[in-house]
C-alpha cells in the first residue's frame, strides 16, 4: 500500500492536493474486484459511483449493467459522489480495452471527478478529470484476468497518458 501511496502521490491523485483517498483507491479495487468475473462472462462493462453517505461513511453504489463498450450509471442522490468506477468488459481482439478511453476521460471531466476503470487484462487504472489524464494504479494481474486474454496484443501499455497520448494510442 506504501507504494501505491507514494505513486498516487507523486502524480496528485491522494494527499492533501489530491482528492483520492487510499481507502477510496481500496474500494475502487475491491468493487472492480467482484465485478470483473461477471463483466467478462456477460460481455458487458459495469459501472458506478464512489461517494460519502450522510454519515460520512466511503461506499460504492451498486453496479448497474451497460453494453459491450458502454455504461451509465444513474448519479447518486444520497452519496457525495467522489469517483466513477467500471469494468472494460470481455477480452475481444477486436476491441482496445487496456486502456481508458477519451470518452472515459471526457466523462470524468465533465462530472469533474476522478474515476477507477478496470481492464479485460486485470489492469487498474485511474482517471484524473481534472487533469484529463490515466495513470496505472497496477498492470497486468493485479484484478482477475480475463478467460482467452493475451497480453501484448494492442503493443506496448504504459504507465500513464495525457488526454492527447491517449487520442494517439486509441488512434484517434
Amino acid at each position: 500500500m506504501r507504494v501505491l501511496v507514494i505513486l498516487l502521490s507523486a502524480i496528485g491523485l491522494v494527499g492533501p492536493a489530491g482528492a483520492q483517498s487510499v481507502e477510496e483507491v481500496d474500494l475502487a479495487q475491491k468493487t472492480l474486484a467482484r465485478l470483473q468475473e461477471p463483466s467478462f462472462r456477460k460481455r458487458r462493462e459495469h459501472c458506478g459511483f464512489i461517494g460519502y453517505d450522510d454519515k460520512g461513511k466511503l461506499k460504492a453504489t451498486p453496479a448497474v449493467e451497460g453494453t459491450m463498450d458502454s455504461c451509465a450509471a444513474p448519479y447518486p442522490t444520497d452519496l457525495a459522489v467522489t469517483a466513477s468506477y467500471h469494468t472494460h468488459g470481455a477480452f475481444d481482439e477486436g476491441y482496445y480495452n487496456e486502456l481508458p478511453s477519451t470518452i472515459d476521460v471526457d466523462g470524468d471531466a465533465g462530472a469533474f471527478l476522478n474515476g477507477y476503470v478496470a481492464t479485460p487484462g486485470g489492469r487498474f487504472w485511474i482517471v484524473s478529470g481534472r487533469n484529463r489524464s490515466a495513470h496505472l494504479i497496477c498492470g497486468i494481474g493485479c484484478l482477475p484476468v480475463a478467460p482467452g486474454f493475451r497480453k501484448g496484443l494492442t503493443g506496448e501499455i504504459l504507465d500513464g497518458y495525457s488526454f492527447e497520448d491517449l487520442e494517439r494510442a486509441l488512434g484517434y
